[in-house]
């Protein structure tokens, strides 16, 4: 019969409805990222600024958003990484890695390691 819906039109129309709401959530999340300003210079005063440690629910903007204080005027907030410093970060990172995993392997005593001895 016409004028009559079905349960499949009621999934469809939940469906899009919920894909056009998380559409929404996603460009509104983009376009409010995209506000905070890049670099580490003050919104305010155009001078250096520096990191302020992450603590507590910080944490959870990751490593692409820092806080940041000004020495000059005393401005506090958040501000994005550039790309040039997150890819050099991560080639610190794994640069310490491989050179904490050599460190392991090695002896510092000179002795064998401790899987090499023999038993007596």
């Amino acid at each position: 019969m016409q004028g009559r819906w079905s349960w499949a039109d009621a999934a469809i129309f939940i469906a899009v409805f919920v894909a056009i709401r998380f559409a929404f959530i996603w460009l509104a999340t983009k376009a409010f990222v995209m506000m905070i300003p890049d670099g580490d210079t003050c919104t305010m005063c155009d001078s250096e600024t520096l990191a302020v440690e992450r603590v507590g629910w910080w944490r959870v903007l990751g490593e692409r958003f820092r806080r940041s204080w000004c020495i000059e005027c005393g401005w506090e907030g958040v501000l994005r990484r550039s790309d040039v410093w997150l890819s050099a970060e991560r080639h610190r990172r794994l640069v310490n890695q491989t050179e904490a995993s050599i460190a392991k392997s090695l002896s510092h005593s000179g002795q064998l390691p401790l899987n090499s001895k023999k038993s007596s």
